[in-house]
This record gives structure tokens, C-alpha cells and sequence, in this order.
């Protein structure tokens, strides 16, 4: 299955055409990836119904209570600690034994097997759902990508490569077979050696046996690195040559030995890529911007990857140039475009919109009815007006970030029958409720109102986008919507979401730049 070993190919040419997908038809090809993103927001689905089934529990048999109280005279202790202002000359240096002492106790008791087993489920159901819903996006957005490059309609066939979920199901597995038996059982009898007693008494022969297991673990991860990189182009070769796992892997095994510079040379450029964009993550982070990598790896680094590796794999020179407008006029359009189709959207859909707004506010409300009557009161910041510092412009960059994210997730994430898109929001909901709850009323309104009133809206409209989404999603399983209308409904939520993501940079600033400000004159700090 491996293609022609006399065929044209070079890195830079298949990283060219690559760039060019992305330049020319960006609204063709990232709605599969920002997909992408709301199938990893569907896996964490039974992972917050798990949290779920553990907090009622906890509520139900009135352990939830001293968790809060002690959470709370934690964090009151904490601040005293740190401003310096405790009573008590003894705890300047940190918080009070009895406090911290409280505190352990209260968390301890909240591990019930109830709880133990919920948690449990929601990790094991968030695997499952992870593993299948990362085959199927990546069916999506490797056969959209390849599509691009032959000129044909991108994400009508990445929509249309969806049901070759399994070949890239059976790929992940077997991954992660070759890692679970090259560093996985090395690593358990490793471990157990460790930890019996004669290692623990310092026994010759079980402390060699421990070294032996290192040895191994380490050649283990050679090995794994070694397999990944012979299984690099499995994915390109299971949309190129249209053939399962198996064929897929012999494919690429066929690919890395007919062209073995090549793929060398794409693999140094692919961890040089991840390599850079983790060293400007670090930084970013370090200015209190880190969120961006969590953009641009999926919207940029994947997509560039991805189809340099189906270009480089499949040959050819990829899509013909376009001629289009400067990168100026082309942002002015999209941010025209993204906030026509937010309005569009907002007034053709009004019912899913209200159902995610009253989804949202039932989550508000269940939160702040569970804590607030515990009688427990939390104060804010004891400097508010430089909670972020004096020029924020990272925490304005992280929290417009993080709250683009999580629209997208909601949005995309709908396509799952709305099940997502439901779930995010009593989750987040709750949680603002459940805060709400704990907090000082008048220092809560003043932390959270002046951005709120425009951050929880907008968040709800994706949160309508996801269940919109989940009704075509519904409709394309039961074959009632074509592939072009599919990805039409995909294209148009991109645009939707351009528009929430320009209101959410609002919000942000005045998150950053004038939410402190507002409640330092209401509060005084």
C-alpha cells in the first residue's frame, strides 16, 4: 500500500502546500479541527456526571457542609496568614495547624465509596468517550485536509470520512498497546519490586532487579518512540489509499522504508514545531498568557502537521495558489462576517438560545441553593484593586482565551446530540451558583457583575450554538442531512463563534482592566 518510491517529494513542498491549505481556505478546513475540539469537551462528559453523583451524594448525607466551612476558614486563615493580620503571632508564618489540621480531616471525609466509585466510573467513561471521540475526529480532520490539498470541498468530505472512525480507532489502540507492553509492564514490576521489603532492607539482588527494570522502562520508551515514528503516516495512508488498520500501518511502514529521509526529516520538524511552541507556551505562561497554546496548538500547529504529513505522504504539489485580499482586509471581513452570523444566529434560534440560558441559570440556581445554606461566608481579595496586577494584560489574554474555549467546546461539542453543550453548562453554572453561595454577597456581585452581566449571556448562546449543532447532529446520523448541509451548519458555527469570541474579548477587558477597579470602590480594597 505504500505509494510510489520514484515519486516527487519534499518536506518544504508538503509543508508549502500545507500553509497554502491554511492561508487560502481557513474556513474550510478549521471548523473540523475547532470539531475536534468539542469531541474532547463531549469526553469529559461522564466525567462530570461522575463529579455530579459525587456532590449529591456528599449533599445528601450532609458531608458536603464541613468541606465548605473548612475550605472556607482555609482560605480566610490563608489570606490573615499572608496579609499578616492574624490574631494569633503564632500563625504569621502560615496557616494555623488546627485550621489546616480541620481541613484535612473534612477532605478525608468526603472519600466515601460512593464517591470513590462515581469519580472512578467518570474516569473510565472519560477514556472511552476520549478514545472514540478522538478516532472520529481525527477521521474528520485528516479527511478534510486531504481533501484541500486535491482541491475538492474540505469539509464536505471530512464530514464524509467520519465513518472511518474505526480505522483510526484501531490506530490509537494500538499505540497504545506498544506503549503499555514497552514501558507499562516494565514500569508495574518495577514499581513492585520497589516497594517489597527486601528492595525497602536494601537486598543486593532486588535493588539490581530495580536497576534492570529502569534500564528496561528506558529502552521501553526508545522502543515506543521508534514505533511512533514508523506509524507517523498511518493516518494520511488510511484517507490517501482508503484501506483499514491494518493496511494503514503497513502503509506507513512501507512509506518510512521507501523514503526514510523524508520521514526523518518531517518527524525533526514536527517536534521541532511542538518543541517551539512549548518554549513559547512556557513563556507566555510566565507572563500569565498561557492559555494561547491552547489555541494554537489545535488551530494551527495540528492542521500545518496534519496536512504537511498527508501532503508529504499522498505527493504532489497540494492546492493551486489564490489570490486573495491583504491579511487586513481579510480579518476585517471574517469579524464582519462572524458578527453577522452571531446576530443571524441569536435571532433565528431563539429557542435553542433560551433553553441554554434557562440550562445555565437552573445550574446558577441548584449551586447557590446547595451552599448558601450552609451560612458560610467567604471575603474576597484583600487587594482588589490589583487582583491581576497593575498592567494585566496576561490574565486578559488568559481569560479571553479560556472563555473562548469553552464556548467552542460547548458549540462543537453539541454536535454530540446537545449532550455536551447541556452538561457545560450546569457544570459551569453550578459552579458560579455554588460560589456565589459561599461568598460574601455584596464582594461576589462586585467580582463578578460588571463583567458577568455581558461573559454568562455569551456563553449561553454557545451553549444554543452546541444544542442547534446537536439537532443537525442527530438529523446526519439519522441520514437526513447530507454531508454539504453538515458541513455548511459547521462552517456557519465557525463564523458564529468568531463573533462570540469578539464579545468575549469585551468581557475580558473589563474582566482585567476594570472589574477590580469597580469593586475596590464598592469595597473599599
Amino acid at each position: 500500500m505504500s505509494r510510489p518510491s520514484d515519486e516527487s517529494r519534499s518536506v518544504s513542498t508538503a509543508l508549502s502546500a500545507a500553509g497554502r491549505l491554511l492561508r487560502d481556505r481557513p474556513a474550510a478546513v478549521l471548523p473540523a479541527y475547532l470539531l475536534s475540539i468539542g469531541l474532547t469537551a463531549a469526553a469529559r462528559v461522564p466525567l462530570t456526571v461522575g463529579i455530579g453523583v459525587a456532590a449529591a451524594s456528599l449533599a445528601a448525607t450532609d458531608r458536603l457542609e464541613p468541606l465548605a466551612r473548612a475550605a472556607v476558614e482555609f482560605q480566610e486563615a490563608a489570606r490573615e496568614s499572608a496579609s499578616g493580620t492574624g490574631s494569633d503571632p503564632a500563625s504569621m508564618g502560615g496557616v494555623p495547624p488546627e485550621t489546616a489540621a480541620e481541613m484535612a480531616d473534612a477532605a478525608a471525609n468526603v472519600v466515601t465509596p460512593t464517591v470513590v466509585a462515581a469519580i472512578g466510573a467518570g474516569v473510565v467513561g472519560a477514556v472511552i468517550v476520549g478514545l472514540l471521540a478522538g478516532a472520529l475526529g481525527s477521521a474528520v480532520t485528516y479527511g478534510t485536509v486531504r481533501a484541500g490539498l486535491d482541491g475538492r470541498a474540505p469539509l464536505v468530505a471530512g464530514v464524509r470520512s467520519a465513518g472511518r472512525w474505526r480505522t483510526f480507532l484501531g490506530l490509537t489502540l494500538v499505540r497504545a498497546a506498544v506503549a503499555l507492553v514497552a514501558v507499562g509492564l516494565p514500569l508495574f514490576v518495577g514499581l513492585s519490586l520497589a516497594v517489597s521489603p527486601t528492595a525497602i532492607a536494601g537486598d543486593a539482588a532486588s535493588v539490581a532487579a530495580v536497576l534492570v527494570t529502569v534500564a528496561l522502562v528506558g529502552l521501553g520508551g526508545l522502543l515506543v518512540l521508534l514505533a511512533y515514528f514508523l506509524l507517523a503516516f498511518a493516518e494520511p495512508a488510511a484517507i490517501v489509499d482508503d484501506v483499514g488498520t491494518v493496511d494503514s500501518i503497513r502503509a506507513s511502514l512501507g512509506f518510512v522504508r521507501a523514503h526514510p529521509a523524508h520521514a526523518l526529516a518531517f518527524a525533526l520538524v514536527a517536534v521541532g514545531g511542538y518543541v517551539a511552541v512549548a518554549v513559547a507556551v512556557t513563556v507566555a505562561n510566565a507572563a500569565g498568557a498561557g492559555s494561547l497554546g491552547g489555541i494554537v496548538l489545535p488551530l494551527l500547529v495540528a492542521p500545518l502537521l496534519e496536512a504537511g504529513s498527508t501532503a508529504l505522504y499522498a505527493g504532489g504539489d497540494g492546492p493551486d495558489r489564490v489570490d486573495r485580499p491583504g491579511v487586513g482586509v481579510r480579518i476585517r471581513r471574517v469579524l464582519r462576517r462572524g458578527w453577522s452570523e452571531l446576530a443571524r444566529f441569536v435571532r433565528g434560534r431563539p429557542l435553542p438560545v433560551l433553553a441554554a440560558l434557562a440550562t445555565l441559570a437552573g445550574g446558577i440556581a441548584a449551586g447557590y441553593v446547595t451552599t448558601a445554606k450552609y451560612g458560610v461566608t467567604a471575603s474576597g481579595p484583600s487587594d482588589v484593586a490589583g487582583v491581576f496586577g497593575a498592567v494585566p494584560i496576561g490574565p486578559f489574554v488568559t481569560i479571553a482565551a479560556n472563555n473562548w474555549l469553552v464556548s467552542a467546546g460547548l458549540a462543537y461539542g453539541g454536535v454530540a446530540f446537545g449532550v455536551p453543550a447541556v452538561s457545560g453548562l450546569l457544570f459551569n453554572g453550578v459552579l458560579v451558583g455554588a460560589l456565589a453561595g459561599v461568598f460574601d454577597r455584596t464582594a461576589f456581585l462586585a467580582l463578578v457583575a460588571p463583567h458577568g452581566v455581558l461573559e454568562l449571556p455569551v456563553i449561553a448562546v454557545a451553549g444554543g450554538l452546541g444544542l442547534h449543532l446537536g439537532g443537525v447532529g442527530w438529523r446526519a446520523v439519522r441520514g437526513r442531512a447530507a454531508a454539504e448541509a453538515v458541513a455548511d451548519e459547521l462552517e456557519r458555527a465557525a463564523y458564529v463563534l468568531v463573533g462570540i469570541g469578539v464579545l468575549l474579548v469585551v468581557a475580558a477587558a473589563i474582566e482585567a482592566f476594570i472589574t477590580p477597579r469597580i469593586a475596590a470602590a464598592i469595597l473599599g480594597g
